[in-house]
């Protein structure tokens, strides 16, 4: 039997337009809203912030069930920031509805996942037996500053600095169902700007849309400055009664968005005003050069070890 028209829910009490309207523009407005949000006060020297929501709702049957679990956070210059953030919240409903958010929030280490899950809300014969959904979301950031110095080059001296995002997760197959009963996103967005120059570079990636991986984001600089270094991870997922494509969603981000500084001379500062070292483990190509006679001679010396 085919699926049983929206338009003939049992009356009753009216669930918010935020399920279906507000969860997918949610989406699209968090990266504009990011530039705003990755900008601190001038003054400012670190910050570690966050929101969080797993909301569970039952209409039908009766009574209302309203299961509302949010968490903000904003650590600005607070060294209670140092610590990080882990967070779990989960929201239920007696019919089996359940939403999940996990969040763990680092300076140069950002982990988040989000999962969904509601029943059908009809029956074989079309009859609505349900009524609700389950929406899980997070979004976590962090910003930190780095003074430009070190390696005995004099204030002036010309540099360049590459910031490394390495992001490692997925999304639950399919992410999203026309009409938006069913959905599941992750975006990672990263910032890096000289605050003389403002000069800046951006990154703003999107699950559905990109691979995972190693992105570089390299900028110009001089010794003596400050950079700014803002990151961002957001996660959702979120499924109604109505959802036809499945019963469950997920945003599993809980492995790693890693950031870290690839500087173009050794030795130039990647620590940040948090205390975060933000040195990155990749070596440049330069640093393998200068890593192959030392390969060489444990090679040499093991051969003839064996000789």
């Amino acid at each position: 039997m085919s699926a049983p028209s929206r338009l003939a829910r049992r009356p009753g009490p009216a669930a918010p337009a935020e399920p279906l309207i507000a969860r997918a523009a949610l989406k699209w407005l968090m990266p504009l809203a990011l530039l705003a949000n990755l900008l601190p006060a001038q003054a400012q020297q670190y910050q570690l912030n966050g929101n969080l929501l797993a909301h569970a709702q039952q209409t039908f049957p009766l009574p209302l069930v309203n299961d509302y679990q949010p968490v903000d956070f904003n650590d600005m210059d607070d060294p209670r920031a140092l610590s990080g953030r882990k967070i779990d919240l989960l929201a239920s409903t007696p019919n089996g509805g359940e939403a999940r958010v996990s969040v763990d929030a680092q300076f140069g280490v950002l982990k988040a996942s989000a999962w969904a899950s509601y029943p059908y809300g009809f029956d074989a014969q079309g009859r609505r037996v349900t009524d609700g959904y389950a929406n899980a979301s997070g979004q976590i950031s962090f910003y930190d500053s780095v003074l430009v110095g070190g390696a005995g080059l004099a204030v002036g001296t010309p540099v360049r600095y590459e910031l490394l995002v390495s992001i490692d997760g997925s999304l639950s197959s399919p992410s999203f169902e026309i009409g938006g009963f069913l959905s599941a996103y992750g975006l990672v967005n990263a910032l890096i700007w000289d605050k003389t120059s403002r000069e800046s570079v951006r990154l703003s990636w999107d699950a559905s849309k990109q691979t995972t991986g190693l992105y570089r984001l390299g900028i110009d600089t001089l010794v003596g400055r400050e950079l700014g270094l803002s990151a961002q991870l957001i996660v959702g997922a979120s499924v109604d009664d109505y959802a036809q494509t499945g019963r469950s969603t997920w945003a599993d981000f809980g492995h790693t968005a890693g950031f870290t500084l690839a500087p173009s001379v050794a030795g130039l500062n990647t620590i940040g005003a948090s205390g975060q070292n933000y040195v990155s483990a990749v070596p440049e190509p330069a640093a393998w050069l200068l890593m192959v006679p030392g390969l060489l001679l444990v090679l040499r010396r093991r051969l003839k070890a064996e000789g």
